[in-house]
């Protein structure tokens, strides 16, 4: 039997490792389905090793002709979407963004990079030199990475906006970005969580675009900031952080003088106007549905520039599965409510109650596109309510290892034990990633024009190529665990040392070796094609 046209097409296009190799014009990719810019970027880019990734994910709404990411064509092509970076946090990867994002149903493109072993904006253990050496050549000059990343979106015809959404290591990357921005580093907004700004150093690593605090004359950033008022790991009252490794030359700024500085940095309350606060917005987690947040709302703004402050009230380091504000999903809803926002140019203030869907820039055309009416449900990702950590666990060799400790280093520690056995990926289930994601879609109306009927493809015989059936060889005496039992954090330790993701349209996301033997939940050679 043969392929269908369009399996054919995107067969031809995978590169290694599962998503869309990249062309020579900006075009469009299935949901899911990322392209990859690695090979036009991460060779160029100093201090990056073959983890090196960077995934580009294009909605056709955002493609202003009909090139598809299955097409051959190499026509020109743009947009004027807004460009969203998501920035994963330390010990943490890219595999997740293209399933959670949610910029197909945003109309916006989405950028996943993957940080070396975490991002380079403080100590680390696998620098090479001091931190406080600006002509290193050797450690990731994550300024220049990012800037080389839109160097290249821009080549390829993605003229919009430039945004950044970060959580924790990810939070302060976009914060140490944001304080360089300008040509090379063109950001209107970005989005932090649990995270604020350096009050010193004021510069560290590699580069020029290495400092810690915004300069005067540069450019304004609109900045919404989430922070847990408990956090242990990054306190909301600034000061020092064990994720400097007891560097003392390391110091936050209070959350609320981060504010002010960008505050100043932007111009907003020139006139000495004070914040608005407001008290008793309603924070939510699937864990604890009562909890109260206070909201800073910055005034006397330039036109074009919000800022935002959220402390959330007893959170902690992570905000909790499932967490809202005001019944909005802090990821990633508020955070598009935000970019909508400033893509119209509309006020700051709390965010509606209502879905922040952007709509920016319409859908092709059914004429234009050469592809029938029939609409597409959309589609959201939700979080497996019952998936939390147990505020109970604590690591066998000291009571100081809770969840929270776990999930600073979850590619190293969710391996722990409690005294009774108990693994911490089985108790920190948040903190270790080990949280299901759950699909759902939503009612797919009656289209307007009548479809033409595909053929119902026939099962192929044909295997994915690179696909195999067998038992991955690291899995041997690992606790009986083979690539369809492991918890996440083993699969991403192990697959990140010797093997790669298997990411497309036809197999699960399980790990696979670089020989070529693999496991996966969908059987590769008899799946429907």
């Amino acid at each position: 039997m043969k392929l269908p046209s369009l399996a054919i097409l995107l067969l031809a296009a995978l590169s290694s490792n599962g998503c869309i190799k990249t062309t020579n014009a900006l075009v469009s990719n299935p949901q899911e389905l990322p392209q990859l810019l690695s090979d036009t970027v991460c060779s160029s880019a100093q201090g990056r090793t073959a983890s090196c990734e960077v995934e580009l994910d294009v909605p056709a709404s955002c493609i202003t002709n009909t090139n598809n990411a299955s097409s051959s064509s190499s026509s020109s092509s743009s947009s004027d979407c807004p460009i969203v970076f998501f920035f994963h946090g330390a010990g943490g990867t890219n595999d997740w963004f293209a399933r959670t994002s949610g910029v197909h149903s945003q109309n916006a493109i989405g950028v996943y990079p993957q940080g070396e072993n975490g991002w380079n904006t403080g100590p680390k253990d696998s620098n090479t030199c001091s931190w406080d050496d600006y002509g290193c050549t050797s450690d990731p000059d994550e300024g220049a990475f990012i800037a080389g990343i839109i160097s290249e979106l821009r080549n390829l015809g993605a003229n919009g906006n430039i945004y950044l959404i970060g959580n924790s290591n990810g939070a302060a990357l976009s914060m140490r970005l944001a304080s360089n921005a300008g040509d090379d580093l063109p950001i209107k907004g970005v989005v932090t969580k649990v995270t604020q700004l350096l009050a010193q150093p004021p510069r560290s690593g590699p580069g020029d675009l290495n400092y810690n605090q915004p300069g005067s004359g540069g450019p304004k950033v609109s900045i919404l900031n989430i922070m847990g008022t408990s956090d242990m790991v990054i306190p909301y009252e600034g000061g020092t952080s064990s994720v400097f490794g007891g560097d003392v030359s390391f110091q936050l700024m209070s959350a609320l003088e981060s504010m002010a500085t960008w505050a100043s940095h932007n111009e907003c309350g020139a006139d000495g106007t004070p914040p608005i606060i407001s008290d008793g917005v309603h924070y939510s987690t699937n864990a604890d549905p009562n909890g109260v947040a206070t909201f800073y709302e910055y005034q006397g703004c330039p036109e074009g520039v919000i800022m935002e402050h959220y402390a959330l009230h007893g959170a902690g380091h992570s905000l909790g599965a499932g967490a809202a504000l005001d019944g909005i999903a802090i990821d990633n809803d508020l955070a598009f409510e935000f970019i909508a926002r400033l893509e119209q140019g509309t006020d700051g203030g709390p965010p509606s109650t209502a879905s922040p869907v952007m709509n920016l820039t319409p859908a092709p055309s059914s004429a234009s596109s050469g592809q029938d009416s029939t609409p597409v449900p959309t589609t959201s990702p939700v979080l497996n309510s019952g998936c939390e950590d147990d505020p109970d666990w604590r690591g066998k060799f000291n009571t100081a290892h809770d969840c929270a400790s776990v999930g600073e280093a979850p590619e190293q520690r969710c391996g722990w034990e409690s005294s009774d056995g108990t693994l911490a990926s089985v108790a920190c289930k948040e903190s270790c990633d080990e949280c299901e994601t759950v699909v759902t879609s939503g009612p797919t109306s009656e289209p307007t024009s009548k479809p033409t009927p595909e053929p119902t493809p026939a099962p192929s015989s044909t295997c994915i190529p690179g696909c195999s059936d067998t038992a991955t060889p690291w899995m041997v005496d690992t606790k009986g665990w083979d690539c369809a039992t492991a918890p996440n954090w083993l699969m991403k330790t192990n697959c990140r040392l010797d093997t790669y993701w298997v990411k497309n349209l036809f197999c699960e996301m399980r790990c696979q070796a670089t020989d070529g033997v693999g496991y996966h939940d969908t059987s590769c050679c008899s799946s429907t094609i």
